[in-house]
């Protein structure tokens, strides 16, 4: 990626070099086809976009490339101590240590991009995601070719959902290292999941001739070929994972997955005696295109021939959610954590489940099992703290709240309670801010009518 100056640079500038791909920035920029064989227009279009706070920056247009040297005056000698200091403890894990050292390199010289993009990561480490989000914002405002931080927001962004703006950075990042195969596998879920399929393929295809052997972009690939009814590909890519991963977490869902090539009678009902791979193979597919009541319909069928399939069971209660059948929702994840007890995700979904039914007692217990099983993230702080809110643990339940919205921004429920609780115990002017913060919140969520009504009551 980086290559060698072809300057004699004075000792007290920090330089970054990159190669910008010049096909992905048309891509990003379509005003680039314009003047794209105008190298004059196209290094002062680069400069404008790409310079931030540097004190120069050099642009060489090539022919697929744009070859850019980022240069700035170095951070004093005693913000590197602190530099050097702070990732010392964080190779050793004491990342508060390390907050607070590079806290202090920052206060000395605030325009190194390292400096902003490590404090980041060491926040990440300690779930405080809205100011490692910040410090990683500012090391692109610097230096808007560090592309490092544009692919760990790409990947905190999908984390939240906010899957625009994950792929708006994924891209950036790509533009200036495209072969990153994480990049590209996580863009590529990004593009699934927006149904940008053809984007998608491309993404994976490009990740798997890069690395072969990669497990998830051939699991990725595999999903959207089940999408798109290719049963010959999907398949294909499925029985490469699990051969890639025969035992390991892919592996198995690839397993549970694979789908054998269905008959051309597609309107064709399926009763309980056919293949119980074309069975899930129809759920599957109904499933993955949103048809949950047709997906509820396959899964039964098929979990009277295999009932002793715990994945089939705990998709079998999503479905039953979604069709508003709400007993048989709470049967079915019930089964699956029988059959699987020590499955962290099965109590995750059962305390979602509890949850949308209003059993906050059940939600609450559910959830703690999927903490203490080691999944631990903002939706099962989310149900913890809300089982404690409305068990009338008021005070229990801000903390957790708290948490939850501090590892997810954009979690609107957790902060739709967090708010709630603060309203209780009296801190009004901090509750209003956090309802305001969900009606300017670009998510939609039911929650905003609810969130301006206690805005209301508060005014």
């Amino acid at each position: 990626m980086a290559t060698e100056s072809l300057y004699n640079l004075p000792e007290d500038l920090k330089t970054i070099r990159v190669m910008m791909n010049l096909v992905k920035l048309e891509e990003i920029y379509p005003q680039v086809i314009d003047f794209k064989f105008e190298p004059e227009e196209l290094e002062s279009f680069i400069v404008k976009n790409f310079q931030g706070e540097a004190q120069s920056l050099d642009v060489t247009v090539q022919e697929h490339h744009a070859r850019i040297e980022w240069r700035l005056a170095k951070a004093p000698g005693e913000a590197e101590d602190f530099n050097h200091q702070a990732l010392q403890a964080a190779k050793g894990r004491d990342y508060i240590k390390a907050i607070e050292l590079w806290r202090q390199a920052i206060k000395l010289y605030h325009l190194d991009p390292d400096f902003h993009y490590n404090l980041g990561l060491a926040l990440f480490e300690t779930k405080n995601f809205i100011k490692g989000l910040d410090r990683c914002k500012e090391a692109l405002s610097i230096c808007p070719i560090y592309f490092r931080a544009h692919f760990i927001l790409g990947s905190i962004y999908s984390k939240q959902r906010q899957f625009d703006a994950a792929e708006r950075h994924l891209q950036h990042g790509l533009l200036f290292q495209p072969n990153n195969v994480n990049a590209l596998i996580n863009l590529g879920a990004v593009n699934s999941i927006q149904k940008k399929y053809d984007s998608a393929i491309q993404a994976f295809e490009n990740a798997i001739s890069l690395s072969p052997k990669e497990a998830k972009a051939h699991l990725g690939l595999g999903k959207l070929y089940s999408v798109q009814q290719d049963f010959d590909n999907a398949n294909r890519c499925y029985k490469l994972v699990v051969k890639l991963d025969p035992n390991g977490r892919l592996g198995t869902i690839a397993q549970n997955s694979l789908m054998n090539v269905l008959s051309s009678s597609e309107g064709e009902d399926f009763s309980k005696h056919e293949s119980a791979d074309r069975l899930f193979a129809k759920a599957h597919h109904s499933f993955l295109t949103s048809d949950y009541a047709a997906a509820e319909k396959y899964l039964m069928d098929y979990l009277n021939l295999k009932p002793r399939d715990a994945n089939a069971w705990a998709t079998a209660a999503t479905c039953h959610l979604h069709c508003n059948h709400k007993e048989k929702s709470i049967h079915a994840i019930e089964n699956a954590i029988k059959l699987s007890p020590a499955k962290a995700s099965f109590y995750k979904q059962a305390g979602i489940i509890y949850d949308a039914l209003n059993m906050p007692t059940e939600a609450g217990r559910a959830a703690q099992k999927a903490f203490d099983l080691g999944k631990q993230d903002s939706v099962v702080l989310t149900l913890l703290g809300v089982a404690q809110y409305k068990s009338d643990h008021v005070q229990d339940s801000i903390r957790i709240l708290q948490e939850a919205v501090n590892r997810n921004p954009n979690n609107t429920k957790a902060r739709y309670y967090f708010a709630k609780a603060l309203s209780d115990l009296g801190q009004k002017d901090l509750a209003k801010q956090h309802f305001e913060e969900i009606l300017w919140s670009q998510t939609a969520s039911p929650l905003k009518d609810k969130a301006r009504a206690e805005l209301k009551e508060l005014i």
